[in-house]
C-alpha cells in the first residue's frame, strides 16, 4: 500500500473540478459548521453511508481539499480492490482498503480518514431503511479511534439518500433466480445492491440538493481506561448517537431551506 501517496497537482484539481462542476451545480452542497474539523491529524471522519454509495463522497473530499487543504484518504470495502487496475484509480482517488494495519499506518502519519460503519450494508439499504445507521455489531472504527488516541468527528449526509427510489430490495431480489445463483456461488449477499430508479425511470439521480454537517469531535482517549470491550462499546453508542443527532439536524435545516428544490436552485429570482 503507498501510504505516501501525495495529494494531487494543481492541473489534477482542475481536472477534477470540472469533472465535478456538473453535479456539484445540481446537487449545490451545504457545508456546516466547518469550525468543528480539528487543525491538525490524525482524524477519523465518521459518516452516515447514503443510498447507492458515492455520490456524495467526490463533493466532500473536493471541499476539504479546496478549503482546509486537506487530502481526505477513505477507508472501503475489500471488495474495491480485487480488480488491479480499479485499485488503482481508487488509490489515486484516496481511497485505501480498509482494514486496521493500513488505517493506523495513514493514523501515524496524521492523516485524515473517513469511514462509514454501516459499510455495503448500509449503502444497499432496504426500504423504510432512510438514514438509519445500520452498524450492527461493528466497533473496529471505535477501536481504531483509541488505539491512535485520536478525534472522531462525526459526519452527516443529507440529500444522497433522495436521489434514487427503491423498487425492489436486496430481500426481494434474492427470492429471484438470482438469490439462487448467490446462493450456489457463495457470494456476499451484503454487497447486492437494490433495484433503484433515478430520475424518472432512468438509473441518472435525482437532483437532490446535499447538505453536510460536522459535528463536534469526541475525544477516544479516555474511553481506553473502560478497557478493551467497554470501550469501543461505549464509544460507539456515543458516536452513534451524535450522529444520529447531526443527521436529525440537517433534516430540519433542509426543511426551511427556500433553495432545497431543483426548479427554486435555477431560477434567477
Amino acid at each position: 500500500m503507498n501510504y505516501d501517496l501525495p495529494p494531487p497537482n494543481e492541473a489534477q484539481i482542475r481536472w477534477i473540478e470540472r469533472l465535478l462542476q456538473p453535479w456539484n451545480w445540481l446537487t449545490e452542497p451545504v457545508y456546516l459548521s466547518d469550525y468543528n474539523i480539528p487543525d491538525k491529524g490524525p482524524v477519523l471522519f465518521v459518516g452516515n453511508h447514503s443510498l447507492m454509495g458515492g455520490l456524495d463522497v467526490p463533493l466532500l473530499a473536493l471541499h476539504l481539499y479546496q478549503e482546509h487543504d486537506i487530502f481526505l484518504r477513505i477507508l472501503v470495502d475489500h471488495a474495491h480492490f480485487k480488480l488491479p487496475l480499479v485499485k488503482d484509480f481508487l488509490a489515486r482517488l484516496g481511497e485505501v482498503e480498509g482494514s486496521r494495519e493500513n488505517a493506523l499506518a495513514l493514523m501515524r502519519q496524521n492523516q485524515y480518514l473517513l469511514v462509514y460503519p454501516g459499510g455495503a450494508r448500509e449503502a444497499f439499504k432496504q426500504k423504510g431503511e432512510a438514514y438509519q445507521l445500520l452498524w450492527r455489531d461493528h466497533l473496529g472504527f471505535a477501536r481504531l479511534a483509541i488505539a491512535a488516541a485520536c478525534p472522531i468527528v462525526p459526519l452527516a449526509a443529507v440529500g444522497p439518500e433522495e436521489c434514487y427510489d427503491i423498487v425492489l430490495d436486496r430481500e426481494e431480489l434474492l427470492q429471484t433466480p438470482l438469490g439462487q445463483i448467490m446462493e450456489r456461488f457463495r457470494l456476499r449477499k451484503d454487497l447486492l445492491p437494490p433495484l433503484v430508479r433515478g430520475l424518472g425511470p432512468s438509473f441518472l439521480p435525482k437532483p437532490q440538493r446535499f447538505y453536510f454537517k460536522f459535528g463536534r469531535p469526541i475525544d477516544s482517549r479516555p474511553f481506553a481506561a473502560l478497557g478493551e470491550e467497554a470501550g469501543p462499546q461505549a464509544l460507539r453508542d456515543q458516536v452513534k448517537m451524535a450522529l444520529e443527532k447531526e443527521i436529525a439536524d440537517l433534516q430540519e435545516y433542509r426543511k426551511i431551506d427556500p433553495k432545497k428544490e431543483f426548479w427554486r436552485r435555477i431560477l434567477p429570482f
